[in-house]
């Protein structure tokens, strides 16, 4: 499979603002307590129901993307319900101003699915449950599957050198609030 440009462009331009959350956010051991498992998904739960609602205008119309089927808040609801937490008003999402730049916000959140993939085998590998973050495993089986036909409908919709510029600004604002939402809440 030859990786679209956009894709290229996007990984290059965001992977700084992906290793330093990743670092920051160092997010099995943050799970490895009840409380900072309690804080993750509280986070989580911010940044997906405002980039849920923020994208929504600009997502659900694309053919062949299913965004709704993409949305998360409703397993953050489960699994704050399983760790004995409710929902906190979501804290303000960047707004996109084009459907490129609304698909580089995606970009952010549909890599994660690849990432709690990768945290799943590690947890439990190691002896630990998923007990409260059903989220970060979302399409279990179809992961791969869903990921590719994000990057068809990515690269259909990002042909343009300008709208592969704003999928890259999109992408740097989603990874921002990532680290505001997610930071914030493991530190607290």
């Amino acid at each position: 499979m030859t990786i679209p440009d956009v894709l290229v462009r996007l990984r290059a331009a965001t992977a700084t603002a992906h290793e330093r959350l990743e670092a920051d956010l160092d997010i099995l051991n943050a799970v490895g307590t009840p409380e900072g498992r309690r804080r993750i998904v509280r986070g989580f739960h911010g940044l997906h129901s405002g980039a849920e609602a923020a994208l929504d205008p600009w997502l659900s119309p694309v053919p062949d993307l299913d965004f709704q089927a993409r949305r998360r808040r409703g397993l953050l609801d489960a699994d704050l319900a399983t760790l004995g937490e409710t929902a906190e008003p979501a804290p303000p999402y960047p707004t996109p101003t084009s459907l490129p730049e609304a698909l580089g916000q995606l970009y952010v959140l549909e890599g994660s699915t690849l990432g709690g993939q990768v945290i799943r085998k590690r947890l439990t590998g190691e002896g630990g449950t998923m007990d409260g973050l059903s989220f970060l495993d979302p399409y279990g089986a179809e992961t791969g599957p869903r990921w590719k036909a994000f990057v068809t409908v990515l690269d259909r919709e990002c042909q343009s050198p300008a709208q592969a510029e704003a999928a890259v600004r999109g992408g740097l604002a989603g990874f921002e609030a990532a680290r505001r939402h997610l930071c914030v809440a493991v530190a607290a």
